[in-house]
């Protein structure tokens, strides 16, 4: 099991102007109440310059606090359920889009992340590692680009109930289904498995074939860029904490201080990496 300890000092970030820090507050899958929101704002008049940032991954910034006050400040972000963090060698802030109330979306994309979070997030690291979660294909938080990146997919199964109404054609923008002479010509090959097509058919003759969780491990972006390489098949979604597991353990033990994931696999073998997850690198 990965250790959970957690770097000291979490969520301070120097700025330009001596003596001055910005607060970073961790925002669990980038959804905030608005009682939240209020208490963010009232710190940042009252210790910051007033204003407050969004962060790439969805956490909020509070820019312009004297360095003295950074404890107090700290203390009145975990009061209001905020969590400094998302700095150091640590597991960063789970990204995740919408997926949750999306009318795209194939799982519970915010339920996910909190769930990593719950269990892993802030802990100690030999380099920082970037796990993202979208929904569906149309990938809204760049999965590819991240250490782990997970990806909802949902593939159609088509019933003899189908009347040939021709909805799902039109809501393929891949051109995977078609209707012709009132029935449905279906090519797997084409699919991509957004399950837009089981969502919009009116009679619910478009049943579910397959779904779960499609890996990419090992990307990265900023000033190297690295396409995380996709996993073979599916994780079913009660299995993906487990599989996240396995890759925090193995990456703990085996990567180099200030190793990325991708920097890891390239050096111990990327089947090396898949096969500590019980998994394999799609060919």
């Amino acid at each position: 099991m990965t250790d959970i300890k957690k770097t000291r000092n979490p969520g301070v970030i120097r700025l330009r102007e001596k003596g001055k820090i910005a607060v970073r507050g961790k925002v669990l899958a980038g959804v905030m109440t608005a009682p939240q929101m209020a208490a963010v704002s009232r710190i940042a008049k009252e210790f910051g310059d007033g204003t407050v940032g969004m962060t790439a991954r969805l956490n909020v910034e509070l820019p312009g606090i004297d360095r003295r006050d950074a404890g107090e400040v700290a203390e009145r972000l975990r009061e209001a359920g905020i969590e400094p963090g998302s700095t150091g060698a640590t597991l960063r802030s789970v990204v995740a889009c919408k997926g949750t109330v999306c009318r795209h979306g194939c799982y519970d994309t915010q339920g996910l992340a909190r769930a990593i979070e719950e269990r892993y997030g802030g802990c100690d690291l030999p380099r920082k590692l970037k796990i993202s979660v979208a929904g569906c294909p149309n990938n809204c938080t760049r999965v590819q680009l991240n250490d782990i990146g997970i990806a909802g997919r949902r593939y159609p199964l088509f019933a003899d109930e189908c009347e040939g109404c021709g909805a799902c054609e039109k809501v393929c923008r891949e051109g995977a289904v078609r209707v012709v002479g009132g029935k449905v010509l279906f090519s797997g090959e084409t699919c991509i498995g957004c399950g837009d097509c089981v969502a919009v058919c009116p009679q619910g003759a478009v049943g579910v074939a397959s779904e779960g969780l499609r890996l990419f491990l090992g990307g990265r972006s900023g000033r190297v860029l690295r396409v995380g390489t996709e996993a073979d098949g599916l994780v079913a979604e009660e299995e993906i904490l487990d599989t996240i597991t396995k890759l925090l353990d193995y990456f703990r033990e085996n990567a180099l201080l200030g190793e990325r994931l991708g920097e890891m696999m390239e050096r111990v073998g990327v089947e090396e990496v898949f096969s500590a997850a019980g998994m394999r690198p799609r060919r």
